[in-house]
């Protein structure tokens, strides 16, 4: 991560700007929108999630760009599927909406790395499939059975003896709520920084992680210029506002479900409450037949 050393200087609309940002960097168009237009951006983004110094980034391709001016459905995919030095592709996806052992989204996540993984073109030899990582930019812990991590990275190996069975086929999962667990690697990477990138709230705050990388300079100076574009930001507040009240369904929903489950083991408990009161009668009167059969013997 490139650090900046003489005085920063912003563009008249964003050293003027103050408070809190309309449309944050965790809206899915912001971030489409702010990677797709500035290359700088993309490449600082993808080589810290990569783990690797920026300047080995020589190249890098957004493969899924897209026309806003056509933008009309709030459930669009809006993943980032970036081609990195013509030999690696790193596919980002942000999930702001999570519940903690969603199989719907592990499967989602795994269906996002298989279709990456499957890039080898018709009449092409298999060894020529590009090394694909799937990366996963969560708010919240994914697994109840997980230690807390701030980047957790995945990948197939044998469960006996720990052998890697590829190194070409990866996920990573990057936790905004542990940005304190972030390793000496992590923040030589600038993962910290992302982190807080995402995380800020203010132009405050952006401004001041600008003031220390180049690269969020960039990221501050277009996430300004989205947000005072009327027709981009109004259809970021649009899709924020579809996946708040996706939230609050999913919220829903798991409280009944919640409830439901409660419900189910109380009739349980009742259950196994009566049939042992069953168990205990039935025993009863065998206890009293048995009597009545040794007092007949004496008759």
């Amino acid at each position: 991560m490139e650090t900046i050393k003489e005085e920063v200087y912003f563009s008249p609309g964003l050293d003027e700007a103050t408070g809190e940002i309309p449309e944050k960097l965790t809206n899915d168009i912001i971030l489409h929108s702010v990677t797709q237009n500035n290359k700088e951006v993309l490449r600082g983004l993808t080589a810290a999630l990569l783990m690797v110094p920026e300047d080995t980034v020589t190249d890098v391709e957004l493969l899924n760009p897209i026309d806003y001016r056509d933008f009309a459905d709030k459930k669009m995919i809006l993943d980032i599927k970036a081609l990195i030095n013509r030999s690696s592709i790193v596919n980002v996806e942000l999930q702001m909406v999570l519940t903690t052992d969603s199989r719907w989204w592990i499967n989602r996540s795994l269906l996002y790395l298989c279709r990456t993984f499957d890039n080898v073109e018709a009449g092409r030899e298999y060894s020529e499939a590009l090394p694909s990582v799937q990366v996963c930019i969560v708010p919240k812990d994914m697994f109840s059975d997980a230690p807390p991590e701030f980047y957790a990275k995945y990948m197939l190996m044998n469960d006996r003896n720990g052998h890697i069975y590829t190194r070409d086929f990866s996920l990573r999962v990057l936790y905004l709520n542990h940005t304190d667990l972030a390793t000496e690697t992590d923040k030589k990477n600038g993962l910290d920084f992302w982190a807080k990138a995402f995380l800020a709230t203010t132009w405050e705050e952006l401004k001041s992680l600008a003031k220390e990388s180049s690269v969020f300079r960039e990221v501050a100076e277009s996430m300004y210029t989205v947000n005072a574009d009327v027709s981009q930001r109004s259809m970021a507040e649009a899709h924020r506002k579809f996946v708040e009240s996706y939230e609050n369904m999913e919220g829903a929903l798991a409280r009944i479900k919640q409830r439901v489950e409660e419900e189910q083991q109380k009739a349980e408990s009742e259950h196994q409450k009566a049939e042992a009161a069953r168990r205990r009668a039935e025993a009863a009167e065998a206890e009293v037949r048995a009597l009545k059969e040794e007092l007949s013997r004496y008759k």
